[in-house]
Protein backbone atom coordinates (compact mmCIF):
# COMPACT_ATOMS: atom_id res chain seq x y z
CA UNK A 1 0.00 0.00 0.00
CA UNK A 2 1.04 3.75 -0.09
CA UNK A 3 2.41 5.13 2.70
CA UNK A 4 1.73 9.03 2.29
CA UNK A 5 4.48 10.03 5.38
CA UNK A 6 7.31 8.92 2.99
CA UNK A 7 6.53 8.78 -0.28
CA UNK A 8 7.04 4.81 -0.56
CA UNK A 9 5.25 1.77 -2.03
CA UNK A 10 5.25 -1.09 1.35
CA UNK A 11 5.12 -4.25 0.25
CA UNK A 12 1.57 -5.15 -1.10
CA UNK A 13 -1.09 -7.94 -0.06
CA UNK A 14 -2.14 -10.71 -2.18
CA UNK A 15 -5.59 -9.26 -2.68
CA UNK A 16 -3.80 -5.81 -4.67
CA UNK A 17 -3.23 -5.96 -8.85
CA UNK A 18 0.16 -5.80 -9.16
CA UNK A 19 0.46 -3.99 -11.99
CA UNK A 20 -1.35 -1.21 -10.55
CA UNK A 21 1.15 -1.51 -7.13
CA UNK A 22 4.01 -1.35 -10.22
CA UNK A 23 2.47 1.85 -11.77
CA UNK A 24 2.31 3.39 -8.34
CA UNK A 25 6.19 2.39 -7.71
CA UNK A 26 6.89 4.36 -11.25
CA UNK A 27 4.78 7.25 -10.56
CA UNK A 28 6.06 8.01 -6.73
CA UNK A 29 9.36 7.70 -7.83
CA UNK A 30 9.41 10.23 -10.73
CA UNK A 31 7.41 12.05 -8.42
CA UNK A 32 10.26 12.05 -5.80
CA UNK A 33 13.14 12.47 -8.78
CA UNK A 34 14.70 16.11 -8.98
CA UNK A 35 15.16 15.49 -12.80
CA UNK A 36 13.22 13.20 -15.04
CA UNK A 37 14.16 9.47 -15.51
CA UNK A 38 14.32 7.15 -18.06
CA UNK A 39 13.97 3.44 -18.23
CA UNK A 40 17.14 1.84 -17.07
CA UNK A 41 17.51 4.12 -13.94
CA UNK A 42 13.60 3.58 -12.54
CA UNK A 43 14.80 -0.39 -13.40
CA UNK A 44 17.89 -0.15 -11.26
CA UNK A 45 15.60 1.95 -8.20
CA UNK A 46 12.63 0.09 -8.26
CA UNK A 47 13.91 -3.52 -8.85
CA UNK A 48 11.68 -3.91 -11.37
CA UNK A 49 13.05 -5.78 -15.11
CA UNK A 50 13.44 -3.02 -18.04
CA UNK A 51 10.52 -4.62 -19.98
CA UNK A 52 8.01 -3.96 -17.44
CA UNK A 53 9.23 -0.46 -16.89
CA UNK A 54 9.40 0.51 -20.41
CA UNK A 55 5.26 -1.04 -20.53
CA UNK A 56 4.48 0.96 -17.63
CA UNK A 57 6.19 4.19 -18.86
CA UNK A 58 4.94 4.02 -22.56
CA UNK A 59 1.05 3.55 -20.98
CA UNK A 60 1.56 5.90 -18.30
CA UNK A 61 2.74 8.38 -21.15
CA UNK A 62 -0.32 7.44 -23.52
CA UNK A 63 -3.12 8.40 -20.71
CA UNK A 64 -1.23 11.68 -20.38
CA UNK A 65 0.21 10.72 -16.70
CA UNK A 66 3.66 11.68 -17.84
CA UNK A 67 5.20 13.47 -20.58
CA UNK A 68 8.24 12.07 -22.42
CA UNK A 69 11.39 15.51 -21.74
CA UNK A 70 11.47 17.32 -25.47
CA UNK A 71 10.83 14.10 -27.14
CA UNK A 72 13.65 12.35 -24.87
CA UNK A 73 12.95 8.61 -23.33
CA UNK A 74 13.23 10.13 -20.19
CA UNK A 75 10.02 11.13 -18.40
CA UNK A 76 8.53 13.26 -15.42
CA UNK A 77 4.97 13.53 -14.11
CA UNK A 78 2.63 14.73 -16.35
CA UNK A 79 0.01 17.11 -17.20
CA UNK A 80 -2.62 14.55 -17.14
CA UNK A 81 -1.70 13.82 -13.47
CA UNK A 82 -2.08 17.10 -11.84
CA UNK A 83 -5.37 18.19 -13.35
CA UNK A 84 -6.83 14.81 -11.85
CA UNK A 85 -5.44 15.68 -8.88
CA UNK A 86 -8.20 16.83 -7.28
CA UNK A 87 -7.50 19.99 -4.98
CA UNK A 88 -3.93 18.37 -4.25
CA UNK A 89 -1.76 20.73 -2.04
CA UNK A 90 -4.24 23.80 -2.25
CA UNK A 91 -4.48 23.29 -6.17
CA UNK A 92 -8.00 23.94 -7.75
CA UNK A 93 -9.10 20.88 -9.87
CA UNK A 94 -9.65 21.62 -13.47
CA UNK A 95 -12.06 18.96 -14.17
CA UNK A 96 -14.42 20.48 -11.57
CA UNK A 97 -14.19 24.02 -12.53
CA UNK A 98 -14.49 23.12 -16.34
CA UNK A 99 -17.39 21.39 -15.71
CA UNK A 100 -19.86 23.87 -15.51
CA UNK A 101 -18.62 25.73 -18.80
CA UNK A 102 -18.85 22.48 -20.60
CA UNK A 103 -22.54 22.10 -19.87
CA UNK A 104 -22.93 25.01 -20.75
CA UNK A 105 -21.08 25.28 -23.83
CA UNK A 106 -22.88 21.86 -24.90
CA UNK A 107 -26.23 23.05 -24.38
CA UNK A 108 -26.10 26.55 -26.31
CA UNK A 109 -24.24 24.50 -29.54
CA UNK A 110 -25.81 21.56 -29.61
CA UNK A 111 -22.23 19.81 -29.87
CA UNK A 112 -19.79 17.71 -27.53
CA UNK A 113 -17.99 20.05 -25.76
CA UNK A 114 -14.46 18.65 -24.77
CA UNK A 115 -11.95 19.40 -22.09
CA UNK A 116 -8.20 17.80 -22.46
CA UNK A 117 -4.91 18.34 -20.77
CA UNK A 118 -1.63 18.59 -23.45
CA UNK A 119 1.74 16.57 -23.25
CA UNK A 120 4.63 16.46 -25.22
CA UNK A 121 2.75 14.23 -28.17
CA UNK A 122 -0.77 14.35 -27.78
CA UNK A 123 -4.08 15.56 -25.44
CA UNK A 124 -5.61 13.12 -23.15
CA UNK A 125 -9.65 13.95 -22.78
CA UNK A 126 -10.15 14.99 -19.24
CA UNK A 127 -14.10 15.31 -19.30
CA UNK A 128 -16.97 15.62 -22.43
CA UNK A 129 -20.27 16.83 -22.40
CA UNK A 130 -22.69 15.70 -25.41
CA UNK A 131 -24.98 18.71 -26.94
CA UNK A 132 -27.56 16.21 -28.92
CA UNK A 133 -26.22 12.63 -27.88
CA UNK A 134 -28.09 10.90 -30.89
CA UNK A 135 -26.45 12.94 -33.29
CA UNK A 136 -23.14 14.07 -31.48
CA UNK A 137 -19.36 13.08 -31.95
CA UNK A 138 -17.75 10.78 -28.90
CA UNK A 139 -15.04 9.87 -27.75
CA UNK A 140 -13.93 8.11 -24.12
CA UNK A 141 -12.44 9.69 -21.38
CA UNK A 142 -8.89 9.27 -20.86
CA UNK A 143 -8.42 8.22 -24.77
CA UNK A 144 -5.78 10.93 -26.40
CA UNK A 145 -5.66 12.58 -29.97
CA UNK A 146 -2.02 13.89 -31.23
CA UNK A 147 -0.97 16.91 -30.16
CA UNK A 148 -1.17 18.60 -33.07
CA UNK A 149 -4.89 17.35 -34.24
CA UNK A 150 -6.58 20.38 -36.10
CA UNK A 151 -8.21 23.02 -34.39
CA UNK A 152 -7.01 21.66 -30.96
CA UNK A 153 -3.09 22.03 -32.05
CA UNK A 154 -3.96 24.93 -33.27
CA UNK A 155 -5.27 26.43 -29.60
CA UNK A 156 -1.91 24.37 -28.40
CA UNK A 157 0.74 26.32 -31.05
CA UNK A 158 -0.87 29.61 -30.26
CA UNK A 159 0.21 29.88 -26.91
CA UNK A 160 4.06 29.07 -27.66
CA UNK A 161 6.76 31.12 -27.53
CA UNK A 162 7.64 32.56 -31.11
CA UNK A 163 10.96 30.02 -31.34
CA UNK A 164 9.10 27.08 -30.34
CA UNK A 165 6.36 27.91 -33.20
CA UNK A 166 9.27 28.49 -35.51
CA UNK A 167 11.13 25.41 -34.71
CA UNK A 168 8.27 23.55 -35.44
CA UNK A 169 7.28 25.45 -38.69
CA UNK A 170 11.29 24.74 -39.55
CA UNK A 171 12.02 21.04 -38.17
CA UNK A 172 8.96 18.96 -38.63
CA UNK A 173 6.67 18.02 -41.46
CA UNK A 174 3.21 18.74 -40.84
CA UNK A 175 0.86 15.70 -40.03
CA UNK A 176 -1.70 15.09 -43.05
CA UNK A 177 -4.70 13.84 -41.23
CA UNK A 178 -7.10 14.27 -44.33
CA UNK A 179 -6.71 15.56 -47.44
CA UNK A 180 -7.69 19.07 -45.53
CA UNK A 181 -5.21 19.46 -43.44
CA UNK A 182 -3.23 22.13 -43.19
CA UNK A 183 0.39 21.22 -44.04
CA UNK A 184 2.16 24.18 -45.39
CA UNK A 185 4.47 26.31 -43.37
CA UNK A 186 3.23 29.74 -44.42
CA UNK A 187 -0.63 28.67 -44.07
CA UNK A 188 0.02 27.25 -40.53
CA UNK A 189 1.57 30.13 -39.47
CA UNK A 190 -0.99 32.20 -40.87
CA UNK A 191 -3.35 30.08 -38.98
CA UNK A 192 -1.79 30.22 -36.05
CA UNK A 193 -2.25 34.27 -36.29
CA UNK A 194 -6.03 34.00 -36.74
CA UNK A 195 -5.96 31.85 -33.56
CA UNK A 196 -4.12 34.33 -31.83
CA UNK A 197 -6.35 36.95 -32.94
CA UNK A 198 -9.85 35.70 -31.77
CA UNK A 199 -8.84 33.71 -29.36
CA UNK A 200 -9.75 30.23 -30.92
CA UNK A 201 -8.63 28.35 -33.60
CA UNK A 202 -11.11 26.42 -36.03
CA UNK A 203 -11.54 23.04 -38.14
CA UNK A 204 -12.86 22.34 -40.80
CA UNK A 205 -12.55 18.49 -41.72
CA UNK A 206 -8.84 18.73 -40.72
CA UNK A 207 -8.23 16.14 -38.34
CA UNK A 208 -11.66 14.15 -39.45
CA UNK A 209 -13.42 14.19 -42.37
CA UNK A 210 -16.69 15.49 -42.18
CA UNK A 211 -15.93 16.93 -38.69
CA UNK A 212 -15.89 20.91 -37.94
CA UNK A 213 -14.38 21.93 -34.23
CA UNK A 214 -13.01 25.35 -32.56
CA UNK A 215 -10.87 25.13 -29.95
CA UNK A 216 -9.48 27.34 -27.11
CA UNK A 217 -6.42 27.41 -24.44
CA UNK A 218 -7.16 27.48 -20.69
CA UNK A 219 -3.99 28.80 -18.76
CA UNK A 220 -3.61 28.50 -15.05
CA UNK A 221 -1.03 30.60 -13.42
CA UNK A 222 1.37 32.10 -13.98
CA UNK A 223 0.08 32.29 -17.58
CA UNK A 224 0.91 28.15 -18.08
CA UNK A 225 -1.34 26.15 -20.19
CA UNK A 226 -3.25 24.22 -18.71
CA UNK A 227 -6.10 22.17 -21.44
CA UNK A 228 -7.94 22.95 -23.82
CA UNK A 229 -11.55 23.17 -24.64
CA UNK A 230 -13.30 22.27 -27.52
CA UNK A 231 -16.31 21.74 -29.77
CA UNK A 232 -17.20 19.20 -32.28
CA UNK A 233 -19.59 18.01 -34.41
CA UNK A 234 -20.38 16.78 -37.92
CA UNK A 235 -20.07 19.52 -40.58
CA UNK A 236 -23.32 19.18 -41.79
CA UNK A 237 -24.65 20.65 -38.97
CA UNK A 238 -21.90 23.36 -38.77
CA UNK A 239 -21.95 25.95 -41.90
CA UNK A 240 -19.32 28.70 -41.73
CA UNK A 241 -21.10 31.20 -40.02
CA UNK A 242 -22.03 28.70 -37.44
CA UNK A 243 -18.26 27.71 -37.15
CA UNK A 244 -17.19 31.29 -36.44
CA UNK A 245 -19.78 31.23 -33.39
CA UNK A 246 -18.60 28.57 -31.88
CA UNK A 247 -14.89 29.78 -32.19
CA UNK A 248 -16.59 33.10 -30.35
CA UNK A 249 -18.49 30.60 -27.59
CA UNK A 250 -15.21 28.28 -27.29
CA UNK A 251 -13.19 31.47 -26.78
CA UNK A 252 -15.65 33.21 -24.20
CA UNK A 253 -15.66 29.45 -22.21
CA UNK A 254 -11.75 29.55 -22.24
CA UNK A 255 -11.75 32.95 -20.72
CA UNK A 256 -14.03 32.06 -17.92
CA UNK A 257 -11.65 28.55 -16.97
CA UNK A 258 -8.86 30.78 -16.83
CA UNK A 259 -10.45 33.45 -14.85
CA UNK A 260 -11.97 30.74 -12.44
CA UNK A 261 -8.18 29.56 -12.27
CA UNK A 262 -6.93 33.11 -11.31
CA UNK A 263 -4.97 33.62 -14.53
CA UNK A 264 -6.86 36.43 -15.74
CA UNK A 265 -4.37 39.07 -14.92
CA UNK A 266 -1.64 37.05 -16.39
CA UNK A 267 -3.12 36.33 -19.53
CA UNK A 268 -4.59 39.95 -20.01
CA UNK A 269 -0.76 41.02 -19.16
CA UNK A 270 0.91 39.21 -22.12
CA UNK A 271 -1.67 39.51 -25.06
Amino acid sequence: MFRPENGELAQPDASLVPAVVKAFKVLAALNDADEPLGTSELSRRLKLGKSTVHGLLTTLASLGMLEAVNGSKRYRIGRGIRALSSRAGGQRDLRGIARPCLERLAAATQQTAFLGVPADSHVTILDMVHGRPTLSISAPVGSSIPLLAGAVGKAIVSTWEPQRREALLAKQVLPAFTTRSIVDAVAYRRAIEETQLRGAALDVDEYVDGMRAAAAPIFGPPRELVGVIWVAGFSRHIDRSRLLALVDEVARAAGEITRRLGAARDVGATT
